[in-house]
């Protein structure tokens, strides 16, 4: 059930990125169909209709500069780069796909981008650079991935307050149900300047989450 929830949340998400601006409502609901459409065909049922949701795929590979130079076959299978929910594939697999399907690349994202916008929801770069830098829901030891997550006003904003409150350093992914843990009360937490998250919970509980792991304070 997770999985199949983190798969209609990626493909709401992507039919918004594609221009469809309906509610989410609508938008899980369109997904839901296209993923039953999907499978249906996949096993012979029916026709699948050649939308352009159906039939992108995206995704996410993290490569070191160097190794997207020219270079002999033997070289790419030690040259390995990470995709994301996939894992680890050599540069020679990445080539294949590239050769053998319709491929869009997005310009790289500076990670150290820091300027603010004086709206509530972030602006898709920002939205990209927090779930890049997060890469899952920063609550105590949970691991939904950040592309499945709310972003989180660290500071909740307030539309009567200055501007610039949203921005990389005051947001932070959050899966729904620890979202709604934080905006009830229950749960608080900062961003340090190392970017880990301090979170102070019920009875006193504190856990800083970091990179590297989430220790009891």
């Amino acid at each position: 059930l997770h999985e199949l929830t983190d798969l209609v949340d990626q493909v709401a998400h992507q039919l918004r990125v594609d221009g469809d601006h309906s509610p989410l409502g609508v938008r899980k609901i369109t997904a839901l169909r296209l993923i039953t459409r999907a499978a249906r065909a996949a096993r012979g049922e029916v026709g699948l209709e050649r939308t352009d949701h159906v039939n992108k795929v995206r995704l996410y590979v993290h490569v070191d500069a160097d190794d997207l130079e020219p270079r002999p076959c033997d070289d790419e299978v030690f040259a390995v780069a990470r995709v994301e929910k996939l894992g680890a594939a050599t540069m020679a697999k990445l080539r294949q796909w590239v050769a053998h399907h319709q491929v869009t690349f997005v310009p790289v994202l500076n990670m150290a981008r820091g300027d603010a916008v004086d709206v509530h929801d972030p602006p898709v770069w920002m939205r990209e650079q927090v779930t890049l830098r997060d890469q899952h829901c920063v609550f105590p030891g949970c691991t939904r991935d950040a592309r499945s997550c709310d972003l989180d006003h660290i500071v909740p904003y307030d539309p009567d307050g200055p501007p610039g409150q949203t921005h990389p350093g005051n947001l932070a992914a959050l899966c729904r149900r620890h979202h709604r843990a934080k905006t009830l009360g229950l749960w608080r937490y900062t961003r340090t300047p190392e970017g880990a998250y301090q979170w102070h919970g019920p009875h006193g509980t504190r856990f800083l989450v970091t990179f590297g792991g989430t220790p009891r304070a």
